[in-house]
Order: C-alpha cells, then sequence, then structure tokens
C-alpha cells in the first residue's frame, strides 16, 4: 500500500524526498545571495560615511592652514 518501488520504504523518502533538494538549493540561493546585498549595502554606506568624515576633516585643516591649497587640491582628488 505504502510502497514507492524504492526498495520498500514506508512513508517518507522516494522521489518525494529528492524533489525537495533543488527546492533546498534554490532557497539557500536566495538567502545568500539576500545577505550578499544587504552586507554589500552596509559596506557602502560606511565607506560613504569614512570618506565624508575625512573630507571634513581635510577641509578643516585647510581652513586652519595647516595645509596650503596645492596640498588640499591633491588630497581632495584623492578622497574622491
Amino acid at each position: 500500500m505504502f510502497c514507492n518501488g524504492f526498495g520498500g520504504f514506508r512513508g517518507y523518502g522516494g522521489p518525494g524526498f529528492f524533489m525537495m533538494i533543488p527546492m533546498l538549493l534554490i532557497l539557500l540561493a536566495v538567502i545568500y545571495f539576500i545577505f550578499k546585498a544587504v552586507s554589500s549595502r552596509n559596506l557602502n554606506l560606511t565607506t560613504n560615511k569614512n570618506s565624508s568624515n575625512a573630507m571634513d576633516i581635510l577641509n578643516e585643516r585647510f581652513a586652519k592652514g595647516e595645509i596650503n591649497e596645492e596640498e588640499y587640491e591633491l588630497k581632495k582628488k584623492l578622497l574622491k
């Protein structure tokens, strides 16, 4: 009655089990790509904040006269 042709297994197993494997792989791939997208977005936000902070420091140093205009322009290009 419950024999499915795979050596008389009853209940779980057989073709139904093997059909779940591709679905699990697809689910894991979706989770992986969502995780990568979120972590990449967080990394970009952190980089922009650090770059903005460095630009603020550079502007302050130029305003205080610690660096000259030539050095300011050079460092400004490097930050962008």
